[in-house]
């Protein structure tokens, strides 16, 4: 079966809000707050599963700025995860619709919050600003 993504955003807008609620609402009781049936919600959360699972398979194209590096393409980070940390991978997740509170939904927020933040750090470095830690401490405001 093939799979596209929608294009009518009256759709696209339901499936967003359908995404939102997933996890925390059964399927009717997404369809009773949407306004439409629970075959509706199960055929936009199927369909929001193989969006996403052809985004997984489908290989980002190569940045051509990309650094090269000769490690091999995988390799294995283990992190102690503090409650700080616990609790911002929490709102990661609840920010990124159709994320799941599973260690694989954790693991692609870490993952998506370290590109951005290598990402604005490249972009610093582009444009000749420092991104140095000095660069970003916060302003000492007196009492």
């Amino acid at each position: 079966m093939a799979t596209t993504q929608t294009t009518d955003p009256d759709i696209a807008a339901r499936r967003a809000r359908v995404a939102a609620m997933r996890g925390t609402r059964s399927n009717r009781a997404i369809a009773e707050a949407l306004g439409v049936g629970e075959a509706t919600v199960r055929r936009d959360l199927a369909a929001l599963d193989a969006e996403r699972a052809a985004a997984e398979l489908t290989p980002a194209p190569a940045r051509v700025d990309a650094p090269r590096h000769d490690a091999p393409a995988r390799r294995l980070l283990t992190l102690e995860v503090d409650d700080a940390l616990a609790d911002a991978l929490r709102i990661l997740t609840d920010a990124t619709p159709g994320a799941r509170h599973t260690l694989a939904g954790y693991c692609a927020a870490a993952r998506a919050a370290i590109r951005t933040v290598a990402d604005t750090v490249q972009e610093h470095q582009r444009h000749g600003r420092a991104a140095t830690a000095s660069a970003a401490r916060r302003p000492e405001v007196a009492p």
